[in-house]
C-alpha cells in the first residue's frame, strides 16, 4: 500500500530540515562567491552583492555601502539560503528517483530566480531589476539549485523498477 503524502512528508522531517539548512548554507556561500567574483569582474567592489541584498532588509531603493550593510547583507543572504535549502529538502520525498531530484533542484533554483527577481523585484525590490545582471543571476540561481541536489539525493523516493509488470497484467496472470 502506498504511503500517504502527509506521512511521506512527516517521516524524517527533522533530519531533512537539518540537512536542508546545511545544503542551503553551503550552496548559498558558493552562490555568494560567484556573485562577488562577477561584481569584481565588472569593476564593482566584490562586496557589492552584499550591499544589494541589504536593500531587502531596509526596503531601500538603492544599496547604501556601509560596514553595517555588509553585515546585514550577509545575514539576510545566509538566512534566505538556509530557508530555501530547508524548503527543498523538506519537499524532496515528493520526487521519485535521483535523476528527477537533480532536475527538480535545477527547477527550484530557477523558480527562486523568477520569484525573487521577476516577481518580488518588480513589485517590491526595484533595485533587483536595475542593479544585478539578470542573465548572470539566472545561471547563479540554477547553480544554487543544483548544489542542493547532492545533499538531498537520499531523500528522493526510490524509482520504480522498470522490469515490474503492470498491475493489470500481474492480476490477470493469477
Amino acid at each position: 500500500m502506498a504511503e500517504s503524502l502527509m506521512t511521506r512528508l512527516r517521516t524524517g522531517a527533522d533530519a531533512r530540515l537539518a540537512r536542508g539548512v546545511v545544503a542551503g548554507l553551503a550552496a548559498g556561500l558558493l552562490f555568494l562567491l560567484a556573485n562577488m567574483w562577477y561584481a569584481d569582474s565588472q569593476g564593482m567592489p566584490a562586496v557589492a552583492p552584499l550591499y544589494d541584498i541589504s536593500t531587502i532588509f531596509h526596503f531601500a531603493d538603492t544599496p547604501q555601502p556601509s560596514p553595517e550593510n555588509l553585515a546585514v547583507g550577509l545575514i539576510v543572504h545566509l538566512t534566505l539560503s538556509a530557508a530555501f535549502g530547508a524548503t527543498f529538502a523538506l519537499l524532496a520525498p515528493l520526487i521519485r528517483g535521483s535523476t528527477r531530484l537533480v532536475a527538480a533542484a535545477a527547477i527550484f533554483g530557477l523558480i527562486l530566480y523568477v520569484v525573487n527577481f521577476q516577481i518580488l523585484g518588480r513589485l517590491v525590490f526595484e533595485w533587483f531589476q536595475e542593479g544585478p545582471n539578470q542573465t548572470f543571476e539566472i545561471f547563479a540561481h540554477l547553480g544554487y539549485g543544483l548544489l542542493l541536489a547532492p545533499f538531498t539525493l537520499g531523500y528522493a523516493r526510490p524509482q520504480e523498477s522498470r522490469a515490474a509488470a503492470p498491475r493489470g497484467v500481474a492480476a490477470a496472470a493469477r
